[in-house]
């Protein structure tokens, strides 16, 4: 039984080959999905800083760490630290609107704690810092600084673009080219000669738009061999739409 549909599957093959290869008259409308992508250097290094500030009420907690946070901003100043600024043309990438999200100052936060010395209830106030920072050697040398003005710096340092509109539009072109690629073959396999640019859609399925963003996170933040990375991947996917003709 196996020999005979063996034998069977030698007779039939090439016939199906050439019906799938057959030319056809068109034209024909054909939808790719593609995604691009550039490297691009970051210009910017983010990292976070918890400040606090002690007092026997929640005012004068908050006094205490707004100066702290003064002293800070001051000292990581002189070495060309600022603090967080949002970031332009961030709107169309996931990743960029969400660290971009994460800027200047965050609200503090009170707690009440016992002094050592004695049981009178005092009040902790708590806050975020983001700064940016010129490059990734500035930003980890800001940590003795950091110490030295009793906070507390994160261990994340995450490169970032000061402008993500160009980066953006080269990932598009990048996809573009791809996906005419994918079409010039589509087109050869059918028979037909041109693949010209019908429609182009920025529409994103929700799942593989998900997906995406959950890879590029996980990227961002696993464990990598040697030196951190110091340039930005800047991701673009798009549904493009190409007539096939003669």
């Amino acid at each position: 039984m196996l020999k005979h549909a063996l034998a069977l599957a030698v007779i039939t093959l090439p016939q199906v080959a050439m019906a799938q290869s057959a030319p056809v008259d068109g034209p024909v409308t054909v939808e790719i999905v593609s995604a691009g992508q550039v490297k691009v250097p970051a210009n910017r290094f983010r990292f976070s800083v918890t400040v606090t500030g002690k007092g026997t009420d929640e005012a004068a907690a908050e006094k205490a760490l707004a100066a702290n946070r003064a002293r800070l901003v001051a000292a990581l100043g002189t070495q060309g630290i600022q603090e967080g600024k949002p970031l332009e043309g961030s709107a169309g990438n996931p990743l960029a609107s969400l660290f971009g999200a994460f800027t200047g100052r965050g609200k503090p936060s009170f707690s009440m704690d016992t002094a050592e010395d004695s049981e009178k209830p005092q009040s902790t106030a708590t806050e975020t810092v983001f700064f940016d920072a010129p490059t990734r050697a500035v930003a980890t040398a800001a940590e003795a600084t950091v110490t030295a003005n009793n906070a507390k710096m994160a261990d994340e340092v995450i490169g970032l673009l000061d402008d993500y509109v160009g980066p953006t539009r080269q990932a598009k072109a990048d996809a573009i080219a791809k996906a005419r690629s994918e079409a010039d073959a589509y087109a050869k396999t059918l028979g037909l000669r041109r693949a010209s640019i019908a429609r182009i859609s920025e529409r994103q399925d929700i799942v593989a738009g998900s997906m995406s963003f959950f890879f590029q996170l996980i990227g961002m933040f696993a464990g990598k061999q040697g030196a951190a990375s110091d340039s930005v991947t800047v991701n673009a996917s798009l549904s493009v739409e190409f007539q096939l003709s003669r």
